[in-house]
């Protein structure tokens, strides 16, 4: 009985690889998915009032962070956390749930506000500034724990935030919002938010 060359089998199976590349999209047709900008976020009169922030962004109305001393964003009260009618932080999906290891979502601090201390698990994360300046504050390497690593960013500005890095992000302008594109390394996103740095998971108010 013939048994062919191991090497011969190598070089046969290599040589039809092209033709897979060829094939498969033809057998698997796909299509591009657009998430228009009016599905995203509302009109810009319409952002800073009646619009319910998501499980992620969850913050106080007056989340503030002083620009010559960061301190950790106060945690937010019940009234606030179920949906106040000035939302300061605003997080809208663009693409999430069609990829398998990536998603992005559409995040909008507003004026002396912050996002929640968070993580995002071991999720990777890039950030894209799109308008607006602020700063990126990241894990305190301190022993005190109370002096927070402080990145500046503004429009145009690209940063990477690391798996499990505890991180927020700060708008000190008086007028500006400060928008931000964000992706991260999985098909939805994953958000932590903590009671401070180092401290303890923070359990969303709504029901």
């Amino acid at each position: 009985m013939y048994i062919p060359d191991a090497r011969a089998c190598f070089h046969t199976m290599a040589s039809l690889i092209p033709i897979f590349q060829e094939v498969l999209p033809m057998l698997m047709p796909a299509s591009i998915s657009v998430t228009k900008s009016a599905e995203i976020l509302p009109p810009t009169d319409q952002t800073t009032s009646g619009d319910q922030a998501d499980d992620r962004t969850d913050v106080s109305p007056k989340t503030v962070i002083p620009a010559a001393a960061p301190t950790p964003a106060p945690t937010p009260t019940p009234a606030s956390a179920g949906g106040s009618r000035d939302v300061r932080v605003i997080s809208r999906d663009a693409v999430v749930g069609r990829a398998e290891s990536m998603c992005a979502t559409v995040l909008v601090v507003k004026p002396q506000s912050a996002t929640l201390i968070h993580h995002n698990g071991e999720q990777e994360t890039i950030v894209y500034v799109t308008s607006g300046k602020g700063a990126l504050l990241s894990q305190p390497k301190d022993e005190d724990e109370r002096h927070p690593e402080r990145q500046l960013i503004e429009k145009g500005d690209f940063a990477y935030i690391p798996a499990w890095l505890e991180h927020q992000a700060v708008n000190e302008s008086d007028v500006e919002d400060l928008m931000l594109v964000v992706v991260r390394s999985g098909a939805t996103p994953v958000e932590v938010n903590l009671k401070t740095w180092g401290g303890s998971e923070l359990k969303s108010a709504k029901p």
